[in-house]
């Protein structure tokens, strides 16, 4: 894709996103400006050729001095929380666009101070002047650096059966972390994407049943899901995290696989040109690294 601004500022330059995110600005010759927190070691980086640290706390805004200076946009992978206590360096920066990496977790209807937060920093942007694209994704997998499948998979291997709340038939909707970097840098060139918000997800819903047979098929295994009533999965999480014993999933995970996490992707299609792989194919590239093979980032 041609015509990406530069310099990019990017936050989060350490995370899972921006391992797949920088190698794509670096093939494309784009200069980096990657804001790195005091303290933290980016020797990582040092990979990249187009890439010039600069470093600053995001929560401080006094700290953040001369980070954004020169950018002509700024990706924002480091949290909507963060925000409001950064926007308005940013604006004062001059920097006219930004690709700012929400979650779909803002859609959930249980109280959330997570949530409560991501929204906070969205009606920052909103009621800026900056021309913004807030991209909301559901759950990101993609490689063994992911947060979420990989432990799935794990425990899949190690278990063979999966309890889930209310037997695991709320729809989920699972996206490619290569799939959510398409819409970023998208989101970076397309006029229409301007002071917009989309979801981002796979290419169709799938209840959590589909994505343990997948998961399991993926690593030539069967698994079963266990039903659980809500509130017993729910104490069962608290219970082993208090213990420090295995459970696939956090108690305010377990609420949340309650609730549905289908998303409409139909405007990030529209707008973006988002065409998501299918969950099959992603985690049988995700078990293929598991293996043994390269990823991104490693």
């Amino acid at each position: 894709m041609a015509g990406w601004p530069s310099p990019i500022a990017v936050t989060g330059p350490l995370g899972f996103v921006a391992a797949h995110l920088l190698p794509r600005l670096d093939h494309a010759g784009t200069q980096v400006l990657a804001v790195v927190r005091p303290g933290s070691d980016a020797q990582a980086l040092g990979r990249f050729g187009g890439v010039e640290i600069r470093r600053g706390d995001l929560s401080d805004p006094a700290s953040l001095g001369g980070c954004f200076e020169g950018a002509a946009a700024v990706i924002h992978l480091a949290g909507l929380a963060l925000v409001p206590a950064m926007l308005p360096t940013i604006v004062a920066s001059g920097v006219s666009r930004g690709v700012f990496v929400s979650s779909a977790g803002v859609h959930t209807r249980l109280v959330s101070s997570g949530a409560a937060a991501k929204r906070a920093g969205e009606k920052a942007l909103a009621d800026s002047t900056l021309d913004y694209t807030i991209l909301r994704p559901s759950m990101i997998y993609g490689t063994p650096r992911d947060r979420n499948m990989v432990r799935l998979l794990r425990w899949i291997e190690r278990w063979g059966v999966v309890p889930a709340p209310l037997g695991g038939i709320t729809p989920q909707q699972p996206v490619h972390v290569e799939d959510l970097v398409q819409a970023i840098l998208a989101s970076l060139v397309r006029p229409e994407a301007a002071r917009k918000s989309y979801d981002v997800g796979g290419p169709t819903a799938i209840d959590l049943r589909e994505v343990v047979r997948a998961a399991a098929g993926a690593l030539g295994r069967r698994a079963y899901v266990l039903p659980l009533p809500l509130r017993p999965a729910h104490l069962a999480a608290i219970t082993a995290k208090r213990l420090r014993m295995p459970f696939p999933v956090s108690p305010e995970q377990v609420l949340r696989l309650a609730e549905s996490k289908a998303v409409d992707i139909t405007p990030a299609t529209r707008d973006l040109g988002f065409s998501p792989r299918t969950f099959a194919e992603g985690i049988a590239a995700e078990v293929a690294m598991l293996r043994g093979g390269p990823y991104p980032g490693q």
